[in-house]
């Protein structure tokens, strides 16, 4: 159970780190469009000559604009919202426990060997690590349980039934009597099992909101990369020669990349390089 949790708190702290990550990333990288943007909007009398190069700016334009749009909903912070969740939860856990070792004493006192089983499973450990809907389930079973085996009348109907029943009454005074079950447990049970599936339902929009961000950053951006890479820098080589400045400044740019740009280029250079010393190797293997 132990490696259960070191596993979760792993996932999410990675999770968040991947998010930083993120964040940081199209940061650098819509200050890195910027200044091109910048530098070919200086150069706007060389855009009219190329009408696609042209084009293909005010793409960039747009593509920039939509990031610069999308990187602060990316951005938000929805720490608040994560710890109202988790304060909802503990607060869940905190009124389940004393219900649980109540049913489980009761079990045991009565030989219900059918219930003991049933109930086994349910370690503090368990239901301290367990993910939120497994806990959402729980919470329900030792609600259903606690209301079964006590007797108390939890609906207008159950109720007018024990008015009219007062003997069937005494079974709550008993359970209450030997082993300290109070409505109000159960009661609390139900209220908190409520407040934290409404924390954790906008806990999950507010992540989901930020997954949908991403996802459409990680696709303009790969636009963004792609119209750089297959038209702007061939666009702009035609100028090499005719306006050389605007070309140095263009090419001293492009050749500042993002440090992760830069990583995966020289990643593909490697397999392009390894790939090529591998077609030599057989190429002499069959000369031979």
């Amino acid at each position: 159970m132990i490696s259960d949790l070191k596993y979760r708190n792993f996932i999410s702290n990675s999770k968040k780190q991947n998010n930083m990550k993120n964040n940081k990333s199209y940061s650098l990288k819509l200050d890195y469009y910027a200044k091109i943007i910048n530098l070919l909007s200086s150069n706007d009398q060389i855009l009219k000559k190329v009408s696609r190069f042209q084009t293909a700016a005010e793409q960039l334009i747009s593509n920039h604009k939509e990031m610069m749009e999308l990187n602060p909903l990316l951005s938000k912070d929805i720490t608040k919202a994560e710890k109202a969740k988790n304060k909802q939860r503990s607060e869940l856990i905190d009124k389940n426990l004393p219900v649980l070792r109540i049913i489980q004493a009761f079990a045991f006192d009565k030989k219900k060997k059918g219930l003991q089983d049933r109930l086994a499973y349910l370690t503090l450990e368990y239901i301290k690590t367990c993910p939120d809907d497994e806990l959402i389930k729980i919470s329900k079973k030792i609600w259903l349980l606690a209301t079964k085996y006590s007797g108390y009348a939890t609906s207008y109907l159950d109720k007018i039934k024990s008015t009219l029943n007062p003997d069937e009454s005494n079974v709550n005074i008993k359970f209450k009597k030997e082993y300290g079950l109070k409505p109000e447990m159960i009661k609390n049970i139900e209220d908190s099992n409520i407040k934290f599936i409404e924390s954790m339902l906008l806990y999950r929009e507010e992540m989901k909101e930020k997954e949908k961000t991403a996802m459409k950053m990680k696709k303009i951006n790969k636009h963004t990369k792609n119209l750089l890479d297959n038209k702007i820098d061939r666009f702009a080589i035609l100028f090499e020669k005719e306006n050389p400045k605007f070309f140095r400044e263009y090419r001293a740019l492009r050749d500042k990349q993002a440090p992760e740009e830069v990583t995966e280029t020289s990643k593909q250079e490697a397999n392009a390089e390894n790939q090529l010393i591998a077609e030599e190797q057989t190429n002499r293997t069959e000369i031979k």
